[in-house]
């Protein structure tokens, strides 16, 4: 139940996401808190969500009326995002190295 309400709050986020040009910085700051706020919930739903978050993400990201301070955000997510998909690989296929952590 809980996968099938996060996938329905993700269609919606990329559904919305052509109003980006539109409604700008606010509507992407609602974007970012949605993610923010139910990120405990994709991380247990990793494989599932993957792709979803990942393109949300890189959409707002995109925009040119993303902030400096949004953009900075949506990196934290992404990063955490990846994460969460390398544990899930990792427990999946424990022979799998771990991904190389930055210098």
């Amino acid at each position: 139940m809980i996968t099938t309400a996060l996938t329905a709050i993700l269609a919606l986020i990329e559904e919305i996401l052509p109003l980006l040009g539109v409604a700008g910085s606010p509507l992407i700051t609602t974007i970012i808190t949605a993610l923010t706020t139910i990120l405990p919930l994709i991380v247990n739903e990793i494989p599932t969500v993957y792709t979803a978050v990942k393109n949300i993400i890189a959409v707002v990201s995109s925009d040119p009326s993303t902030t400096a301070a949004q953009l900075a955000s949506l990196q934290a997510l992404d990063t955490q995002v990846d994460a969460a998909f390398d544990a899930a690989a990792a427990a999946v296929n424990p022979d799998v190295p771990p991904p190389p952590t930055a210098a």
